[in-house]
């Protein structure tokens, strides 16, 4: 996969490819603009083909033409890749259980013939259009939503996709049909209303199958199959996509019908997880499209206790929630069907915060007479996310707690203990890494003499010149340089690398340094390098490091006959700073 990697990033011009989306323009060896990712006024995003990546630096969002594709695709890496291989005429390797292309052709045709079987029996059966009906679901919805009705026969789909052509032990391993115990095949939909499920990108991957009155289970979903990993699929996000990237906010509700209300009512960033909880991956998958995620779940006790997992599931990827009340009893389908379109456009727009949603359920479940209440309060408390938050909810619950006459003396005391939890949960993060360094920062920590050399190291003029940048190694001295050395190093033991940055720099497993080392050539002093400046630098390296050898001598007690013979070696090892060097023993000797 690497030499994949790295073929398709010597066929994509960076330049070019950003150059679609954002008005660029040459500027010295790099090129600039206005940033696509934030609302920016003033060129602060930069390209630059000899590392093959962008930067912006006023909001940060850095990367080379894979993260590119994945942020302004809002897509996953192998995904991104397949983009850009398919646009290199790059033809990528099947991997590990990687399904033939063949194999995988007659699957997708499977679920498309299944589909289409569905969907000409909703047609044909009365109770179940009647139904339909019943829940508000007119035909332009049934077309719009693809939904379909799985007869009540035992074996009505196998039979068909037998006459097909299509290999029934392969529609077994898409949750189309089963196997009895005599080897004959059965469908897994009956007498279900069926919703067809397609991935963000639209390609059906799987059903889901509700019963038209009473009866267990209510419904029916595909389990886990070639195409479909419930885990990593929101139902109606191949719908809602096309606002979630505008909006940047999706609302996340229970079910299939919750989903289809919300769109019908104007909500058109609703989603929902299928037959499973809200997962890790469901949340990467909001992640890559939305800044913030309204949860609009049932108003019930198992409703209430699924967004109490969805808000911890959420924040802890980044993500800002915000938890729609329902009137009790109330779902989006019905109350869709008994308020209108307006109530519940309204509910989503006043979702509250994860801590006032959790204060409200702890108080209509306990008293704050009762002692038990009062830790379960500062917990919640502990996790708002602005001090102005905290202090209402200190200003709002200092007056009931009992017993106590003063309330500044109570939102004290609720303000140490809010701080107790915080302290003793910040003693379980781990520290930052340094993949979290910001350049801006970290520049201060170069020698200036060390940039040089390291431009020196990216410059195509003196990249080829002869010398080996393994050999100035143990000249650099600032924790930065010796990381971005030591990283370097370790890609390449042998030596330098050689070609432009864009077609190794991403080796460098660090995204800190990587980032770090890229972002060297966007210094101005990049355009003034010379010889007989990059052999000033080395030298000033050298003297600083003889200088910190003396340091150390020093420490272990050099007399003065010993002190002044060094300084004086010192001296005369100093070259002429307008001699030519162009030997490479003179430079790195």
């Amino acid at each position: 996969m690497a030499d994949e990697r790295d073929e398709i990033r010597s066929r994509i011009d960076i330049v070019e490819l950003v150059g679609r989306e954002v008005n660029i323009a040459r500027q010295g060896k790099n090129w600039k603009g206005l940033c696509p990712f934030h609302q920016d006024r003033n060129p602060s995003f930069t390209v630059t083909p000899q590392t093959g990546r962008y930067k912006c630096w006023s909001c940060g969002e850095a990367g080379d033409i894979f993260d590119w594709v994945m942020k302004r695709q809002n897509v996953d890496f192998m995904e991104a890749m397949r983009i850009l291989a398919k646009e290199a005429g790059v033809t990528l390797t099947p991997r590990g259980d990687a399904t033939p292309p063949s194999v995988r052709q007659a699957q997708e045709d499977a679920m498309t013939e299944a589909l289409a079987f569905f969907r000409s029996h909703l047609e044909r059966n009365s109770n179940a259009l009647e139904y339909c009906e019943r829940r508000g679901l007119d035909r332009q919805t049934l077309m719009t939503w693809e939904m379909g009705y799985a007869p009540e026969g035992g074996s009505a789909l196998a039979v068909h996709l037998k006459k097909k052509g299509f290999q029934l032990v392969e529609c077994k391993n898409l949750f189309l049909v089963d196997e009895d115990a005599g080897g004959g095949y059965y469908d897994k939909f009956r007498g279900r209303l069926i919703f067809p499920i397609r991935d963000e990108r639209g390609a059906l991957v799987a059903f889901g199958g509700r019963l038209l009155g009473d009866g267990v289970p209510k419904y029916i979903n595909s389990s886990d199959t070639p195409l479909y990993h419930k885990s990593r699929v929101l139902y109606g996000m191949n719908r809602a996509r096309h606002v979630l990237g505008k909006e940047k906010r999706a609302v996340l509700v229970e079910g299939y019908l919750d989903v289809i209300a919300c769109h019908r009512a104007g909500v058109e960033t609703a989603v929902a997880s299928l037959g499973t909880a809200l997962s890790e991956e469901h949340a990467k998958l909001f992640k890559r499209w939305v800044e913030e995620v309204v949860v609009l779940y049932d108003s019930d006790n198992a409703g209430q206790k699924a967004a109490d997992r969805a808000i911890g599931i959420l924040s802890a990827e980044g993500l800002r929630v915000r938890v729609a009340l329902m009137p009790p009893g109330e779902d989006p389908d019905t109350l869709l069907k008994n308020a209108g379109p307006a109530v519940v456009q309204q509910a989503v727009e006043t979702g509250i915060s994860p801590v006032d949603y959790k204060m409200q359920a702890l108080l209509l479940k306990e008293s704050p007479k009762e002692e038990a209440f009062w830790p379960k309060a500062v917990l919640i408390l502990a996790n708002a996310t602005t001090e102005m938050e905290l202090d209402r909810h200190i200003m709002h619950l200092a007056g009931m707690y009992p017993g106590m006459t003063d309330v500044n003396l109570t939102q004290k005391a609720l303000r140490r203990e809010v701080n107790k939890v915080r302290r003793a949960a910040s003693q379980n993060v781990p520290p930052p890494t340094s993949s979290g360094m910001d350049f801006k920062a970290a520049k201060g920590r170069l020698d200036s003499a060390e940039l040089v050399v390291f431009l020196a190291f990216l410059s195509h003029e003196y990249r080829t010149n002869g010398w080996l940048f393994a050999r100035a190694r143990d000249l650099f001295y600032t924790p930065l340089a010796i990381s971005i050395s030591d990283a370097v190093s370790t890609v390449f033991p042998m030596g330098a690398p050689q070609g432009e940055p864009a077609l190794w720099l991403h080796r460098i497993e660090d995204e800190g340094l990587r980032q770090s080392l890229a972002d060297l050539l966007l210094d101005l002093r990049a355009n003034n390098l010379s010889e007989a400046y990059i052999a000033d630098s080395v030298e000033r390296l050298r003297m600083l490091q003889q200088k910190r050898k003396l340091a150390e001598i020093r420490k272990g007690g050099l007399d003065t006959a010993k002190r002044q013979e060094y300084l004086m070696r010192l001296r005369e090892q100093k070259p002429d700073p307008h001699k030519k060097q162009q030997d490479d023993d003179n430079l790195f000797g």
